[in-house]
């Protein structure tokens, strides 16, 4: 038990937060409530912070906004992204220059555990092993079921990930939209370019993904697929083609498989409660990327709590703020980026193939070094949108 002070925090005393979930969304929730002074009790189901690890680390440096990003974490400094078609057009994207963002790979187990330090450093007590399997609210409080134990405390904080049996039975709803991934990491050749296959063949409604990684002075590739139903056989016929092969050092090991949300939950707060991350269904619906969206939606629920705490105000109104102002940071993201997505499952090979190669153009390449940024999309889509090649193409697969 991690920053565990004094008494079991099951002795039957209030607690003043309950985080269910130490993943990064309630860590950084967990850490800043307790600088706070607030009394914050942390609950992961798994034995180790920050295991079993499904999370790619491709983030930029506006990360470290909202969370200190060691160097000794970093796997890889990224500058380029390609493109692939499913015949075979590529389009690069640049990650370097003056003006340009850094992209980082980070190594997202030590991210995790950096992260319950700092919370554990704070004051948060942090237990690991600990599966919650029953949250009941009422007027005075929430009481939690921790096994044979129970634990009380004056709010909750959602953060465990992509399990929803909570928001099922707190009739908070489930993600508009889920798919499925797969991913392995495999040692192989240096590189310095991340790729992204499309195609109907390699992913359907989704892309594979190759992601370069280095652990000391071994060279690695993180190589997963986000699909519509089977993502595992759309990674395991990736790994046989011989010039993927070809790249390898060593036989990749059995793929790690997750649900990931592509839209939030219908509602993300409830009487002391509020929900964060994956379990809000936080992730960008172009990628699926959910560190910095989790991080944000964290960051403005513990925003919100200690208002609620100052306020002795605990009730759905008054939390419903939280939304309110994730809403006003992300909406338009998730609406346009949502948009955007199912267009793009509507889209032919051919059409892939087409928007592929007209990205690769000067005029597009010129608005994508313009208005282009890792964790908000919905300015390029929208300046993409203005380019008459591309629209027609996307607009075209609205009548198909």
């Amino acid at each position: 038990m991690l920053g565990s002070r004094g008494p079991s925090p099951y002795d039957g005393a209030m607690r003043d937060v309950a985080v269910i979930g130490a993943g990064p969304s309630g860590l950084l929730a967990a850490r800043r409530c307790a600088e706070a002074g607030l009394d914050v009790v942390v609950l992961e189901e798994h034995a180790l912070v920050g295991r079993p690890t499904h999370c790619t680390g491709v983030i930029s440096l506006e990360t470290a906004a909202l969370a200190k990003v060691p160097d000794n974490i970093v796997l890889k400094r990224l500058t380029r992204a390609r493109l692939i078609s499913p015949g075979g057009a590529r389009s690069d994207m640049r990650w370097h220059g003056e003006g340009s963002e850094q992209i980082l790979v980070i190594d997202r187990g030590a991210f995790d555990r950096e992260l319950a330090r700092q919370a554990a450093a704070a004051g948060a007590v942090i237990d690991t092993g600990c599966r919650v399997d029953g949250l009941t609210v009422t007027g005075s409080g929430a009481t939690l079921a921790v096994g044979t134990r129970t634990l009380r405390a004056r709010a909750v904080i959602l953060a465990c990930g992509v399990s929803y049996r909570f928001q099922r039975r707190l009739g908070l709803g489930l993600p508009g939209r889920m798919v499925h991934t797969a991913q392995t990491e495999v040692d192989a050749e240096d590189a310095d370019t991340v790729e992204l296959h499309f195609g109907r063949e390699v992913a359907p409604d989704g892309f594979l993904w190759v992601v370069p990684v280095t652990r000391g002075d071994r060279h690695g590739l993180k190589i997963g697929a986000l699909a519509r139903d089977d993502a595992g056989a759309c990674l395991g016929r990736f790994l046989r083609r011989p010039e993927v092969r070809a790249r390898l050092r060593s036989e990749p090991p059995r793929p790690l498989r997750r649900l990931l949300p592509l839209q939030p939950i219908a509602k993300t707060y409830a009487d002391r409660l509020l929900v964060v991350g994956d379990a809000g269904g936080f992730t960008k619906p172009t990628t699926g990327g959910g560190i910095f969206y989790s991080l944000l939606s964290a960051s403005l629920a513990a925003d919100t709590l200690l208002e609620a705490f100052d306020k002795g105000a605990f009730d759905d109104e008054f939390l419903g703020r939280y939304e309110t102002r994730w809403q006003a940071e992300l909406g338009q993201e998730f609406r346009v980026s949502g948009w955007l997505r199912q267009l793009l499952t509507r889209c032919t090979d051919a059409d892939i193939d087409r928007i592929v190669r007209a990205s690769a153009s000067e005029p597009v390449q010129a608005v994508i070094r313009r208005t282009a940024r890792f964790n908000r999309h919905r300015e390029l889509i929208v300046a993409l949108l203005r380019e008459p090649g591309i629209a027609s193409l996307l607009f075209r697969s609205l009548f198909r």
